[in-house]
């Protein structure tokens, strides 16, 4: 038995409701020493004007600021603020519930250590769950005396609520607490400039990638159909007037683009583009350029002068 292995217990993975869980029983013990337990959680997401209008009465709203500026609220019911005035001054918690009466300045005052702790410990708890990132930098602030001025002051949009229902002490007494902050936003991906680019350099980018086909033809004649069928393997077809100078390459819609020189590359055939000659008077004659008359006319002249033509 001494040699047996002993299995470790698999490690629960950390989730957002045990994480807000952990956080508060922390803080209740930390601020005033209060023992209570966490029964339920609740997450919700709605507009402004519906979770105030869903508030009961009786509740302590407490602002949250975020930057100097109003985000949101908690809210504490008389159960859970009362714990929290018990164990403050007495030292511990009463047997029986508190009654019920509106909420004060020094119960505000007291329950501030609680809820200071609450905010303290929640980011680092919720840290890979869901709600990572949404009480970052969040603050305790004023009181806010009722939904209505809470209303006016807090900006219109979709906010969170996290309720927590609570046993305090043995779990005879049972109190509440609600966390109201907007719904955190997607972080926003800068998108990449694209980059400033004129008509001209955009056609020619798009163009330069289209394929294109040329055809190099070193040279162009008729033959008869029956000497075309006859020809065999081997033979040697004459090309008269054809040399490596003559290949032409050859657009899909039949004009002739550059000019090119046959030859090889790497063991395959190759063409190379060169310029084209000049033109010559042949070239000219016979794609029907005309050309004007020339004559000579003599005059009489003495022996050793020049004759002028014209």
């Amino acid at each position: 038995m001494a040699g047996q292995a002993v299995d470790t217990p698999p490690v629960s993975p950390l989730t957002t409701s045990r994480a807000v869980r952990l956080a508060l029983v922390k803080a209740a013990s930390d601020a005033g020493g209060l023992v209570l337990r966490v029964a339920s959680t609740a997450d919700d997401v709605g507009q402004l004007d519906d979770l105030l209008g869903g508030l009961e009465t009786g509740l302590m709203l407490v602002g949250l600021d975020r930057r100097g500026a109003l985000a949101g609220f908690v809210a504490v019911d008389m159960q859970l603020r009362a714990a929290m005035v018990e164990v403050q001054t007495t030292g511990r918690l009463l047997d029986q519930p508190a009654d019920d009466r509106p909420a004060t300045g020094a119960d505000k005052a007291l329950c501030d250590p609680l809820l200071v702790a609450f905010l303290s410990a929640l980011p680092p708890a919720v840290m890979g769950t869901a709600y990572e990132g949404w009480v970052d930098d969040v603050t305790v602030g004023g009181r806010l005396a009722d939904s209505r001025l809470a209303g006016l002051l807090l900006e219109d949009g979709d906010y969170r609520v996290l309720r927590m229902n609570v046993e305090l002490g043995t779990g005879d007494r049972q109190g509440e607490v609600m966390l109201v902050l907007p719904v955190q936003a997607a972080p926003m991906v800068p998108e990449e400039q694209a980059p400033v680019m004129d008509w001209e350099t955009a056609f020619s980018a798009a163009v330069q990638d289209a394929p294109a086909m040329l055809t190099a033809r070193l040279h162009q004649f008729k033959m008869p159909l029956g000497r075309a069928q006859a020809l065999q393997v081997g033979q040697v077809v004459p090309l008269p007037g054809c040399t490596v100078n003559s290949v032409r390459l050859i657009a899909p819609d039949g004009r002739c683009v550059a000019q090119a020189k046959l030859g090889q590359s790497a063991g395959h055939r190759a063409v190379r583009i060169e310029l084209a000659p000049g033109p010559e008077m042949a070239d000219l004659v016979s794609t029907g350029v005309s050309l004007p008359e020339v004559g000579f006319s003599f005059d009489t002249a003495e022996e050793g002068e020049i004759l002028e033509g014209v």
